[in-house]
């Protein structure tokens, strides 16, 4: 477990990218000198379903907990479309 903490201690909390080259100087957007640059794959951006379905959860019941609404927890599933 020393070692999944350890390693992700070391990914970007958003994007999961390795914070080593992720904050590099050398793939900096903005370095005319820079060696790498990170740009948008090809075909993206896409949504993913479920995450939207938990979006909308979400959004449907900060209301049943305003003080805390992040602390709801919220599951979707796939389920026949009728």
């Amino acid at each position: 477990m020393v070692a999944l903490e350890a390693y992700e201690a070391g990914l970007c909390k958003q994007c999961g990218e390795p914070l080593e080259a992720s904050t590099a100087m050398e793939n900096d957007f903005n370095n005319p000198r820079g060696t790498g640059v990170y740009r948008p794959v090809e075909g993206t951006p896409v949504q993913c379903h479920c995450c939207a379905a938990l979006q909308r959860s979400e959004r449907d019941t900060a209301a049943l907990n305003p003080q805390f609404p992040a602390a709801m927890i919220h599951a979707v599933r796939l389920v026949p479309r009728r």
